[in-house]
């Protein structure tokens, strides 16, 4: 699937969005600090205030000859899912994430990430993912369990509480 058409997203009723208060003063791993060689991710709330994030996998994201490094699929949904728990104001890290990956992601493309909340329990705020192209072929899936920080935690990991 080498795309050679430009991305259908974001869609009409999609709001750009900076789910991480601290973006500006850090960055995040992928998103804010991609580079047209890695990862690039953008980050868009719907009409229903589901996340949802287009992943574009620059050349510095290759794995096996033209395709995309599973490390590389991880780091998109691991950060889209941390990213749908903040902009529900749930300051989080991740605590476990479990991935499938279905299809090889060709270098270069652009897809969606997917992301929904599930339910919270205590301080675990349970995520599941999908990682699809434009025709909604899903290529990765991944649930995770990400734990919600303490203002002391965010303090001490992030330099200020969000």
């Amino acid at each position: 699937m080498k795309q050679t058409h430009p991305s259908p997203w974001p869609l009409h009723g999609w709001e750009e969005v900076q789910p991480f208060p601290f973006a500006a003063a850090r960055g995040a791993f992928a998103g804010m600090t991609g580079t047209e060689g890695r990862i690039v991710l953008k980050y868009y709330r719907r009409e229903d205030g589901s996340l949802v994030a287009t992943a574009r996998f620059g050349s510095l994201s290759e794995g096996a000859p033209g395709l995309v490094h599973g490390g590389a699929l991880l780091t998109a949904l691991d950060e889209a899912l941390g990213a749908a728990a903040w902009l529900a104001g749930r300051p989080v890290m991740t605590a476990r994430l479990t991935t499938e990956f279905r299809k090889g992601v060709p270098v270069g493309a652009t897809m969606l990430v997917e992301t929904r909340l599930i339910r919270e329990r205590h301080r675990l705020v349970l995520l599941e993912g999908t990682l699809s192209d434009a025709d909604h072929v899903v290529y990765a899936y991944a649930d995770g369990r990400f734990m919600v920080l303490a203002d002391s935690d965010q303090r001490r990991i992030l330099g200020r509480a969000a």
